[in-house]
C-alpha cells in the first residue's frame, strides 16, 4: 500500500496579503517580514531562532498585550513550521518534522479554519508514521479549504487503509466518489480495490476491477486483467471467467498466460480436448516447465492418443535429467544420478504403459529395463512381466512375476500369475505351488483355488 501513496513535504504557504489584514498586528508583521527575508536568503536556522524569540515574549505579558503585538498569533506558528520542513528537507532528520508538526497544531489550535495549517500537519503525521493522525488532518485540510481539492479526500483514505482501519477508508473514499464524482483518478480506484479486498468484499470491488483491466494501459493493465480473470474464477462465475480468457486469448494471443489460464479453466470443467489445444498453443509460444510437460502428456493419455503422451513424458525425463547433471535420460543407468526420485521412475512407468496402450511393448520394455536399472520398482516389475506374458514369454514372465513377490502388496497377484505363466510352459509342479502360494491371499484365493482344480484334473 505505501507505494500507492507519496506525499512530498511541499509547504503550504498563506497568501502574503494576510500581512496588510488588519487583524495582522504591525509588531507581528516586521517580525514575519525579518523572517521571510532570511528563509528566501536560505537562512532557515536564523529564521527560526527570529521567530521563536518573537514567540517567546508573549510569556511575560498579559493575553490582552500578546494579542495585540500579535506575539501568539497563528501565523508565527504556521511560519516556523514551514521552516522547520525547510530544514528537514536539508537534514533529513524526523525531529525536526515532530517540531512542525507541533507547530502546525499550535497554528490551527488557534484558526481551526486554516486549511494550509491543517494540510501541512497531515503531511508531517504521514512521514511520521502516524496514520490516524494525518487522515484526520487531510480531511480537516479539505473540510476548510476554500477549494475543494479530491487529492486531499483520497490521501486522507490511503493513510486509514496504511492504519488498517479498512472501514474508515472505505467511508472517506466513498465520501470522494460522491462529491467529486468525474475527478476521481484511475489510479486512485487502485486502493478502492485494495480496500475492498482488505475488507473481503470481493464483489463490490468486481466493477472497478473491470474498470481498471480495461483503461489502464502497459503492464499494469495486463495485471489488472489477470486479477478480474482471477476474481471471476473465485467468486464462481466459471461462464464469465471462459468468456474472458477466450477475449484475452483472441486481443493478446502472445501472452501465455493467457492460453495456460484458459487450459486450467477448459480442464476445470473437464473439457480435455479443449485444454490440450490451449496449452499447445502455449507451448509454441514459451518452453513447458517440467510440470507443464507432465500436464501435456497426461492430457494426451486422457485423450487416447499414448504414443504422444509417451514423447511427452520422455520430455519431462529429459528435462529432470537436464537441470540435475546435464545428461539425457537415454544415457545409462550407472550413469544416471544419485538423486533420481520416485517422481522420475513414475515417468518411466507411464511412458511404458503409453507405449503399451499404443501396441509398442518393445519400446515400453526398453524403458522399463532403463527404470529398473534406476530402482527395482514394483509397477515397472507388474508391467514388465505383464508385457512379457502378452508375448508369450512365460519363462522370463515367470522370473519376473517371481521378482514381484519380494513387495507385500504384490505377493497375491506375483504368485498366481506365476502359476499362470508356468502352466502356460507346462511345468505343472511349478504352477501347482505357486497357485498355492496364491490362495493364501484373500483377493486372489478364489481364482487360485479354481486353477489348482482344473489341475488335479490333468
Amino acid at each position: 500500500m505505501k507505494k500507492l501513496l507519496f506525499i512530498s513535504l511541499i509547504v503550504l504557504l498563506l497568501p502574503m496579503n494576510i500581512r496588510a489584514a488588519q487583524d495582522f498586528p504591525f509588531a507581528a508583521s516586521i517580525c514575519v517580514n525579518k523572517a521571510t527575508a532570511l528563509i528566501q536568503n536560505e537562512k532557515i536556522d536564523q529564521a527560526i531562532i527570529v521567530l521563536e524569540e518573537f514567540a517567546q515574549k508573549g510569556s511575560g505579558v498579559d493575553k490582552e498585550v500578546a494579542a495585540r503585538k500579535g506575539y501568539d498569533h497563528f501565523y508565527i506558528d504556521f511560519l516556523l513550521g514551514n521552516c522547520f520542513l525547510m530544514l528537514d528537507q536539508k537534514a533529513d532528520e524526523k525531529a525536526f518534522v515532530k517540531k512542525a508538526a507541533q507547530a502546525y497544531e499550535r497554528a490551527v489550535g488557534k484558526k481551526p479554519t486554516l486549511s494550509a495549517g491543517w494540510l501541512n500537519l497531515a503531511k508531517c503525521r504521514y512521514e511520521l508514521m502516524q496514520m490516524e493522525k494525518a487522515a484526520k488532518a487531510f480531511i480537516r485540510g479539505y473540510e476548510t479549504g476554500d477549494e475543494k481539492k479530491p487529492a486531499n479526500l483520497y490521501y486522507a483514505s490511503v493513510c486509514h487503509t496504511l492504519a488498517d482501519n479498512f472501514e474508515p477508508a472505505l467511508l472517506v473514499f466513498e465520501n470522494l466518489m460522491a462529491a467529486h464524482p468525474g475527478e476521481v483518478l484511475l489510479e486512485w480506484k487502485q486502493t478502492l480495490v485494495n480496500i475492498y479486498f482488505s475488507l473481503a468484499k470481493y464483489k463490490q470491488a468486481l466493477p472497478w476491477i473491470q474498470e481498471l483491466a480495461e483503461k489502464c494501459t502497459g503492464e499494469q493493465k495486463k495485471k489488472w486483467q489477470e486479477i478480474l480473470l482471477y476474481q471471476y474464477l473465485t467468486l464462481k462465475m466459471d461462464q464469465k471467467a471462459l468468456d474472458y480468457a477466450k477475449l484475452l486469448t483472441r486481443i493478446d494471443p502472445f501472452e501465455p498466460k493467457w492460453w495456460k489460464a484458459l487450459t486450467h479453466i477448459y480442464l476445470g470443467k473437464d473439457k480435455l480436448e479443449q485444454g490440450l489445444v490451449s496449452l499447445m498453443i502455449y507451448s509454441f509460444i514459451t518452453p513447458l516447465s517440467r510440470q507443464e510437460t507432465n500436464l501435456m502428456a497426461d492430457l494426451y493419455m486422457g485423450c487416447n492418443i499414448p504414443l504422444t503422451a509417451a514423447r511427452q513424458y520422455e520430455k519431462w525425463i529429459d528435462q529432470a535429467f537436464g537441470q540435475t547433471t546435464g545428461q539425457t535420460a537415454d544415457q545409462t543407468a550407472d550413469q544416471a544420478p544419485d538423486q533420481i526420485t520416485d517422481a522420475v521412475v513414475d515417468k518411466i512407468c507411464k511412458i511404458a504403459n503409453a507405449y503399451r496402450a499404443g501396441s509398442e511393448p518393445g519400446s515400453a520394455l526398453e524403458w522399463i529395463e532403463k527404470g529398473l536399472a534406476m530402482k527395482t520398482d514394483p509397477d515397472l516389475l507388474r508391467t514388465k512381466a505383464d508385457l512379457l506374458f502378452q508375448k508369450k514369454k512365460y519363462t522370463l514372465a515367470f522370473h519376473t512375476y517371481e521378482q514381484l513377490t519380494q513387495f507385500e502388496k504384490q505377493k497375491g497377484v506375483g504368485f498366481l500369475m506365476m502359476g499362470y505363466s508356468a502352466w502356460n510352459e507346462d511345468k505343472t509342479t511349478k504352477a501347482f505351488k505357486a497357485f498355492t502360494a496364491a490362495s493364501k491371499y484373500q483377493k486372489y484365493k478364489k481364482e487360485a483355488q479354481k486353477a489348482l482344480a482344473h489341475l488335479q484334473l490333468l
